[in-house]
């Protein structure tokens, strides 16, 4: 018996594909490095979330409001994403080669920066320049499609290279991601906490906690936060609590 069904509507999971992390295959408690790199992929695969959630719904969005909130979803994302990698340039991985001893230990990783953000640049400048009456889909579609091969290779390549330090001084390895982690958090509350929570997906390899919040954050961050640019949020892959959900502009043919 032949059975037919509609195929799925495409999701932040794709084009570019989401990095496995550590923790499906190890324990994240061996050490501290293993520990980074695992906090860092689910990081990296909210990033690939944003990025396959502006390609898919960047033709979708037409009214003038639709695409001022829209415009600024891909600021804040770019943003973001460029706010991390200048914050692993200028401090975290100058404070894990101190603890390594070896100068230039993660060098490729930072080379693999310079290959994307010329690019990641005049996305962020697109974004926050554009008037909605002079938005053009085509711009932002291929400005992602000349970064994100590049983009997706070193957000994979970087895991590789935090897991490579587990012979190394754990303890003064977490010092410094946690002192990077408390960097990143000092972002505007009303842009960054409401859309990492909406890029994770608590659902991803079977179940996740990531990331780890006292009680009551993201409850928080619903209701205090998240309201200022809600209509940017609603592009977003998954609610507040991580629940993913299907996208509110996408063509079928996206």
């Amino acid at each position: 018996m032949v059975t037919t069904s509609e195929p799925a509507r495409p999701w932040a999971d794709g084009p570019w594909p989401l990095i496995e992390t550590p923790s499906k295959t190890r324990n994240v408690s061996e050490h501290p490095a293993v520990y980074i790199a695992n906090e860092m992929a689910f990081a990296h695969n909210s990033m690939l979330r944003g990025l396959n959630s502006i390609y898919l719904q960047a033709s979708s969005v037409q009214k003038p409001q639709d695409v001022s909130d829209f415009l600024f979803f891909v600021y804040a994302w770019a943003g973001w994403v460029s706010h991390h990698h200048v914050l692993e340039e200028e401090k975290m991985f100058p404070g894990f080669e101190r603890v390594i001893g070896v100068p230039n230990f993660l060098e490729t990783n930072v080379e693999q920066h310079h290959s994307f953000q010329p690019l990641l640049k005049k996305l962020l400048e697109y974004s926050s320049k554009t008037q909605p009456a002079h938005y053009q889909a085509s711009v932002v579609r291929q400005l992602i499609e000349e970064m994100a091969p590049s983009f997706r290779q070193h957000l994979s390549d970087e895991i590789s290279s935090l897991l490579s330090m587990e012979p190394y001084d754990g303890d003064a390895l977490l010092e410094i991601y946690k002192e990077c982690e408390a960097d990143a958090g000092k972002q505007d509350k009303h842009v960054v906490p409401p859309m990492v929570l909406g890029l994770r997906d608590i659902t991803f390899e079977g179940g996740n906690q990531w990331p780890a919040m006292p009680p009551l954050s993201a409850w928080f961050v619903h209701y205090f936060f998240s309201g200022k640019h809600s209509g940017s949020w609603r592009f977003l892959p998954c609610d507040t609590w991580g629940n993913p959900c299907a996208f509110a502009f996408l063509e079928e043919n996206a």
